[in-house]
């Protein structure tokens, strides 16, 4: 019968002498990686065939090749826009300046935007930058928690005196947008196949509307008077406010009619998530 016994094994620094334990030459590995810090070729033997540097090159650039195409997926139009070799050299100055730190790749190429505009050559194409959040956007209502629409027959069943006194939440998809150049026009045509216009900066900024209908993202400018009224909705303002305020816009004649048009619009797209009633304003005594 054999007798098995357990003696305590020496540290892998002291049977190894200055040579790391596995577990901190994981790391040390990891983060020569994420960092391009070589100073871990000197824990890497060559062998005959080629030198520690390129076989330590190998899972470098396999790394940052891997980015580079998470960047891609998410950017496809960008991507087209820029053109292969130009988005991969974005992509690798963009890598290079922003180390992951996150675990899902998911999030990664969250700052792109902001890199794009404080970055030379790309700062001076601000069409560039736009694009870049318009599709993080749309990303990120594909992502956005899931919320049931408000339907138009729970509408339709609240006293027709209480309107005045309803108040909307918007969709945790829903985002707008400020674009100063032509980059929808650029996303649409790209999107659709075709070349993409010259790019444009608008005099004005242009709202741009993206929310999540089911499970698809989805995108449109939105008109200046609707856009006031959502702001002032996701501000909080009751029914009978937004009438007002449309009142002052436009023909006050028609305001409400207008405003339940683009209530009308926003319950079909699945934009709003939530209605309730303020207070009742209180009476005072004579």
């Amino acid at each position: 019968m054999l007798s098995m016994t357990m003696t305590k094994r020496a540290p892998a620094k002291q049977r190894l002498g200055n040579a790391p334990a596995l577990a901190e030459l994981q790391a040390d590995f990891q983060q020569a990686i994420l960092s391009a810090d070589d100073k871990i070729l000197s824990l890497i033997p060559g062998n005959g065939r080629t030198t520690n540097d390129v076989l330590f090159g190998v899972y470098k650039n396999a790394y940052i090749g891997r980015l580079i195409d998470v960047i891609a997926c998410e950017h496809e139009h960008l991507q087209a826009y820029l053109g292969g070799d130009d988005f991969r050299v974005m992509a690798k100055s963009f890598i290079a300046a922003n180390p992951s730190k996150t675990q899902n790749a998911r999030w990664f190429a969250d700052p792109l935007p902001d890199f794009l505009a404080a970055t030379e050559p790309y700062a001076s194409q601000p069409e560039l930058t736009e694009l870049a959040r318009l599709e993080r956007t749309l990303a990120a209502a594909f992502d956005a928690p899931d919320a049931d629409a408000v339907q138009l027959s729970t509408l339709q069943a609240i006293d027709p005196q209480k309107w005045e006194r309803l108040i909307f939440l918007a969709h945790p998809s829903v985002t707008v947008l400020s674009m100063t150049t032509n980059a929808l026009a650029i996303w649409l045509a790209l999107k659709g196949g075709a070349p993409p216009p010259a790019a444009e900066t608008y005099d004005r900024p242009q709202p741009v509307l993206i929310w999540r209908q089911d499970v698809t993202p989805m995108v449109r400018v939105i008109p200046p008077e609707e856009h006031m009224m959502w702001q002032e909705t996701v501000a909080g303002a009751t029914f009978g406010n937004l009438c007002e305020v449309l009142a002052v816009f436009d023909d006050p004649d028609t305001a409400p009619l207008r405003a339940a048009q683009n209530l009308a619009g926003w319950l079909a797209s699945g934009m709003l998530a939530a209605v309730t009633l303020s207070k009742p304003k209180r009476r005072r005594k004579l």
